[in-house]
């Protein structure tokens, strides 16, 4: 997934909300669409971003006296600008995918605007999307072509491979360091399994806190091995 970019995976439609417009407008557009993230736009472009998450706060001003006062009482006292979050981090649609993904957990974000270079609002990626590539794969060949190309060995052989591997690397029987990288990647290989289940779980949780914070770990991991080892990126 390292080589794949964000105009690969970014959601193919994406709704927006002037900033000029008011908070029930928003609370209508995310009432209405299965989205949880609005772009906030004006004449120079994306300046922020809102979330479902944002709004509920919002539940505790709501008189009771109905729904007509309830707006009025809304629209009054909050506005787009004071709830939205400024400055908004974004992607370019050329950007990798593992960039966008590193930029979403350092900042504690679920979503980035995609933009052109002039800042217009082209499309939006968000952790969901991530996690479905990382899920299913992107750029792969077809399932067929790759047990043509690399016949997936049985248990008992990924065993025997193993335990030979480790012989190897014991009595120092491995010359052209073929052993060392089949522990390595035996080892990253666990590593990427133990990241998909809990995206998995992540998923289906409706995504929790805590399993986001297992994510963030699984996601360290990965990354200090990486930059322990430099391997050839597969063609």
């Amino acid at each position: 997934m390292r080589d794949e970019r964000v105009c690969h995976i970014m959601t193919a439609e994406v709704l927006s909300i002037d900033i000029r417009e008011s908070i029930t407008e928003a609370m209508r557009l995310f009432a209405s669409y299965p989205v949880h993230h609005l772009p906030e736009v004006d004449d120079t472009g994306v300046i922020g971003i809102l979330s479902s998450a944002d709004l509920l706060k919002l539940e505790h001003f709501l008189p009771k006296s109905g729904a007509q006062a309830s707006a009025v009482l809304l629209n009054s006292r909050f506005k787009i600008d004071k709830l939205m979050r400024s400055p908004v981090f974004t992607a370019k649609p050329d950007d990798i995918i593992a960039d966008a993904a590193s930029r979403m957990v350092t900042n504690a974000v679920h979503a980035l605007p995609v933009v052109d270079d002039d800042n217009h609002l082209l499309r939006i990626v968000t952790t969901t999307d991530i996690m479905q590539a990382l899920l299913h794969g992107i750029g792969l060949k077809t399932t067929s072509e790759q047990n043509d190309a690399n016949p997936k060995p049985t248990e008992l052989v990924m065993r025997r491979a193993i335990e030979a591997a480790n012989s190897a690397t014991l009595h120092k029987t491995d010359p052209n360091s073929i052993a060392v990288s089949m522990l390595y990647l035996n080892e990253r290989n666990g590593l990427l399994e133990t990241l998909r289940v809990d995206v998995v779980r992540y998923m289906q949780s409706g995504q929790h806190e805590r399993l986001h914070s297992h994510l963030i770990k699984d996601l360290d991991k990965l990354a200090q091995r990486a930059q322990e080892v430099e391997l050839p990126i597969p063609l």
